[in-house]
């Protein structure tokens, strides 16, 4: 059974995960213990299915609540078949237990009562652990960014509405966190403990680092940009054939990716704002008289970290005398280019110059 495919809807359905959640033995919890550590990003899969089973388990025998659930079943019933069929036809309808489980979920989300009736069969919404007290998760409720200091040195300043989990002691063989939100990450570094950041679909892995992830929880990309190290990005695609780390790509400093989620692909970019990567008093040395390109465009590229991509030949004889230390890159490339009548493009993560060349030095 690909359990790892399962929905919350589908996992609740399931018998042997019914199983585990109503009465658990060796055999279940070695199990479901052994796929959440293989998979943790299907934590958040795993605790609502819990909480729905266990919701139906302690509920369905309340007449009072079971009358009042069957009532906004109904409405509900109304409203979503002729717009949502398949989804409440796939698992809600010929059961009327099953019913009574999915209103009660909707109450948590609406109202009240139902996050009452939860509460007093001991599942409060903000306490969503498999596992006790080994994980905590922080909502960020606040106008202003919260300072999580982590167990391994780690700092994530969490935006505001940003959700975050993690282990208190980060045990295992890899740092593992989960974000929903916007958040910046300063990583203590560990080469032999990698930090991994799950959010949204998307894997960020790195040994130690700093790096901001935007995963807005209903938008459609999630975005990573490098202000430190290196930075390793993937798809959360787990393959027992291929090691999904294989299908990413590597970040350094000023460059970001944006993942599509509904088509896991990764395109990357440099971040709109670049910074200089050297001390400023380097910075202070972009004074040329009568240099190449190549001595000008290297110098560029070693404050910034991007890669500059020319045609050597075409432009052998263009020589460049002025002054740009106060510039910011992209400010840099306007002057540069205004002065070889060129222009430039950012592709992959690169800066590409077109240039006709320049005349023969007599």
């Amino acid at each position: 059974m690909n359990y790892y495919q399962f929905s919350t809807e589908d996992l609740a359905a399931d018998d042997y995960f019914k199983e585990w959640v109503s009465s658990p033995g060796p055999e279940t919890e070695a199990f479901w213990t052994e796929f959440l550590r293989e998979y943790p990003e299907r934590y958040y899969q795993v605790a609502e299915a819990r909480q729905l089973v266990s919701g139906l388990r302690d509920i369905q025998h309340q007449p009072a609540l079971t009358k009042n659930v069957d009532a906004i079943w109904n409405r509900i019933e109304n409203t979503l078949e002729s717009t949502r069929p398949m989804p409440v036809e796939r698992w809600l309808t010929g059961s009327r237990s099953w019913k009574v489980a999915a209103a009660v979920l909707l109450m948590l989300g609406v109202g009240w009562f139902g996050w009452q009736q939860l509460h007093k069969a001991g599942f409060s919404p903000m306490e969503r652990s498999l596992t006790g007290n080994e994980w905590v998760e922080t909502l960020n409720e606040a106008s202003q960014i919260m300072h999580i200091q982590l167990a391994d040195g780690s700092r994530v300043d969490l935006q505001k509405g940003g959700r975050l989990r993690y282990r208190k002691e980060l045990a295992g063989t890899q740092r593992e966190v989960f974000l929903t939100g916007e958040a910046f990450f300063d990583v203590k570094k560990n080469p032999k403990k990698p930090f991994v950041v799950y959010a949204n679909g998307l894997v960020t892995k790195v040994l130690g680092t700093s790096f901001r992830i935007k995963a807005p929880a209903d938008a459609p990309t999630v975005t990573v940009d490098v202000k430190t190290g290196r930075v390793s990005v993937y798809p959360n695609q787990p393959s027992r054939v291929q090691d999904p780390e294989s299908k990413g790509m590597v970040l350094t400093p000023n460059q970001k990716v944006v993942f599509q989620r509904d088509a896991a692909t990764l395109n990357k970019l440099v971040v709109e704002k670049p910074l200089p990567l050297i001390p400023k008093k380097e910075m202070q040395r972009f004074v040329f008289e009568d240099a190449s390109v190549d001595r000008v465009f290297t110098a560029i590229e070693r404050a910034y970290g991007i890669d500059i991509i020319f045609d050597e030949e075409v432009m052998q004889h263009c020589t460049l005398t002025m002054s740009i230390d106060n510039e910011d890159l992209f400010q840099k490339l306007d002057v540069i280019c205004k002065v070889l009548d060129a222009r430039y493009k950012l592709l992959n993560a690169q800066i590409v110059i077109y240039s006709k060349g320049c005349p023969k030095p007599l």
